[in-house]
């Protein structure tokens, strides 16, 4: 699947905008160059991460432990995003009005269905929906889930505050701001779309920031103590998956350097 993200890339990219085929060769060409990056600097680091976290499994898993680890996939996640937004500006730029224009309109329709899926859910099923998902994610590394871990997570997601109202607020006045931004033309609409994105951490609503601070802290405690509880048939499974997503890193990490693709 990695070998194959390039692919995902220009699909989902598709979704929004039409290059020519000059454009898409300068696009191939940047998104080589980051994926190149990623290789090089950050598979390292999330093999790090899996030792880190490998270790952590053979003494007590306190909240402290499950903080570090958190805090260093955030840091991988924005380094990431940092990169992402680099591809999309140096692509933007190289778009004509039109294009900028349908890719716009697009982000507004997404919108309009976004808000007509999520707004229309229920309390319930919008529980019942984080409950299913966290089940999941847990199930691919524990197996199946003792009675007491479901019930912990149930409980972790009913003190969560409901948040898709204001995610889906804030993210109609940031198309809106970015609309605004490129259809004015200014010569340096890629810097003021850049810092636009990037200080979207800092300018969040007051509400919806202690709302994503508060669920994250839930999410954490909750993972933890499930982790905590897994039983001896869980926790061979947990290593067993965390060494093999190691060493699938580092088959990439080792082929990618010598100039062989592995799919």
């Amino acid at each position: 699947l990695y070998n194959r993200v390039d692919r995902l890339i220009n699909w989902y990219l598709e979704e929004y905008v039409t290059l020519t085929p000059d454009q898409q060769g300068r696009f191939d060409a940047r998104l080589d160059n980051l994926l190149t990056w990623h290789r090089e600097f950050e598979l390292p680091v999330y093999i790090e991460t899996i030792d880190d976290s490998i270790s952590i499994l053979d003494a007590v898993f306190t909240i402290d432990s499950a903080r570090v680890l958190a805090e260093r996939v955030e840091a991988a996640v924005i380094r990431l995003q940092d990169q992402l937004l680099n591809l999309l500006l140096d692509t933007a730029q190289d778009l004509n009005q039109g294009q900028r224009q349908a890719f716009l309109d697009v982000l507004v329709s997404k919108q309009a269905a976004l808000e007509i899926e999520k707004l229309q859910r229920e309390d319930e099923k919008y529980q019942s929906e984080i409950i299913s998902r966290l089940k999941k994610q847990l199930r691919r590394y524990l197996g199946p889930l003792t009675e007491q871990q479901v019930e912990r997570i149930h409980k972790g997601v009913s003190e969560m505050t409901r948040l898709d109202r204001l995610w889906l607020e804030y993210r109609r006045e940031s198309i809106a701001n970015l609309s605004a931004i490129i259809l004015a033309g200014d010569p340096e609409w890629p810097n003021q779309v850049r810092a636009l994105i990037t200080g979207r951490n800092t300018a969040k609503m007051p509400t919806y920031e202690v709302g994503l601070n508060h669920n994250a802290e839930i999410i954490l405690v909750l993972l933890r103590d499930v982790v905590a509880e897994r039983t001896e048939k869980q926790d061979r499974k947990l290593r067993s998956r965390l060494t093999s997503l190691r060493n699938d890193l580092e088959v990439l990490l080792v082929t990618s350097s010598s100039g062989i693709t592995v799919d």
